[in-house]
């Protein structure tokens, strides 16, 4: 299956941090804050218009929320922003970081640069008042949990926010209300679509051993509910497809023991792979990069290296191991290029500053009716991805940084790449508008 393609499902690639590698320093490090005054500027308290026919001239051409390389930025107020980071615990974070400067720079924003908390959500909540007042919006990459205190004092600063990599839902309430839009991707079905995907490259890779050999293994984080989602789709589509499988050679390394860092993932795939011995041909489904990166490295410590495909849900570490030149059992990934998925997140934020929209009205074609709407109603725009391997990735890569404008990987070929060379969007799934 030697492709790339961008799939077209409802996906949630949701992170969740915790607090379990907090440290003792309650002061954040940022990499640019010069905490100076807020802006404020955006004081006109007439309803925001909803689309941009209703914008006054120098408008959006295109969605609004999206970047729009004809709209002059520089025409109105600069706004500063800063990208809140519960806990920096990978290179991730700080890729987005330079894609977040990067669509600052285009949109006239100062960009305060990453602030961390070391998983220390005391110092963040204490602290988070001040940096509104600072800031006249917030990036944030929180504790999946903690969402409803950052909602509660954002309510009360009134300092425009957006959510990156976790969607903001209050997980007390039933239903998992959002509590503002989000951008990204839907969860549960990204283990459904891994579980179909596993077992089809089982077949390319090894097409003459049958999958009653093969052992299936979800690296998970089990008190994430985000991330254990995940698990629960792998599970359960292998449930209708190979029920055999699910039953008998389907187990979950729960790095919930410690952290979803590598370290972890490693031990507890390694003990997984050491309780079956039997089993010498193995599928591995990471949740995230480090899970993958565990993973492959428990099954070189097993010797089985050669008959493992492990893929993960991200790719941004991978992309580093095979600018490397290395290649291990992590095998592939499912990736969306840090400009591109930041582009529609930085976009919305520049909107409700500007008083272009609220996190009532922007994307409504994106507002999905079966939500608990305890919070309001709000959208959930969903994002393409693409599979990546060794020996095409670099091409989905470059046509990156022809969309988004930026020079994020100049080494690699453009030949025939365009703008259009890829999809940037997926249609808004059926069920989004009718009630179940």
């Amino acid at each position: 299956m030697k492709k790339t393609i961008a799939l077209l499902l409802a996906l949630v690639m949701v992170i969740a941090f915790v607090a379990a590698c907090g440290n003792n320093d309650t002061t954040p490090s940022n990499t640019n804050n010069n905490n100076t005054s807020n802006n404020n500027n955006n004081t006109d308290n007439s309803p925001p218009p909803t689309t941009p026919d209703d914008m006054p001239p120098n408008t959006f051409n295109v969605e609004l929320g999206m970047y729009d390389p004809d709209y002059d930025y520089f025409a109105n107020d600069r706004y500063k922003v800063i990208y809140v980071v519960s806990n920096n615990t990978s290179g991730l974070y700080t890729q987005s970081g330079l894609a977040y400067q990067h669509w600052a720079d285009l949109m006239n924003i100062e960009f305060m640069g990453l602030m961390d908390f070391g998983g220390d959500n005391d110092a963040l909540f204490s602290q988070l008042p001040q940096i509104a007042r600072d800031h006249d919006g917030i990036i944030f990459d929180a504790d999946a949990t903690m969402y409803d205190r950052v909602y509660e004092i954002m309510k009360d600063t009134g300092t425009p926010w957006h959510s990156f990599m976790g969607a903001p839902r209050d997980y007390s309430l039933p239903g998992d209300p959002l509590m503002s839009s989000y951008v990204g991707f839907e969860q549960y079905d990204v283990g459904v679509m891994f579980a179909d995907y596993l077992l089809e490259v089982a077949g390319e890779f090894w097409p003459n051993v049958p999958l009653s050999e093969f052992g299936f293994i979800t690296v998970d984080f089990s008190t994430a509910p985000p991330l254990h989602d995940r698990q629960r789709g792998a599970y359960d589509r292998l449930m209708q497809i190979n029920p055999d499988m699910a039953q008998n050679r389907y187990f979950v390394a729960d790095t919930a023991i410690n952290f979803f860092d590598a370290d972890t993932s490693q031990q507890v795939v390694s003990a997984v792979l050491a309780m079956n011995p039997e089993i010498e041909h193995w599928l591995i489904f990471a949740e995230i990069d480090d899970m993958a990166q565990g993973a492959a490295a428990a099954a070189e410590l097993a010797g089985l290296t050669d008959t493992t495909f492990a893929s993960a849900f991200g790719g941004s570490a991978l992309v580093n191991q095979w600018d490397a030149n290395s290649q291990t059992a992590w095998r592939s990934a499912f990736y969306l290029p840090q400009t591109i998925f930041t582009e529609a997140i930085i976009g919305s934020l520049y909107a409700f500053m500007k008083g272009y929209a609220t996190p009532e009205t922007i994307f409504p074609q994106w507002q999905n009716v079966n939500e608990n709407t305890h919070y309001g109603t709000f959208a959930t725009r969903l994002l393409p991805f693409y599979e990546i391997r060794y020996e095409d990735y670099k091409h989905m890569l470059a046509w990156s940084d022809i969309y988004a404008e930026s020079n994020m990987f100049p080494t690699y070929p453009r030949d025939g790449i365009t703008r259009d060379t890829y999809p940037n969007e997926v249609p808004v799934p059926a069920h989004f508008s009718v009630r179940q």
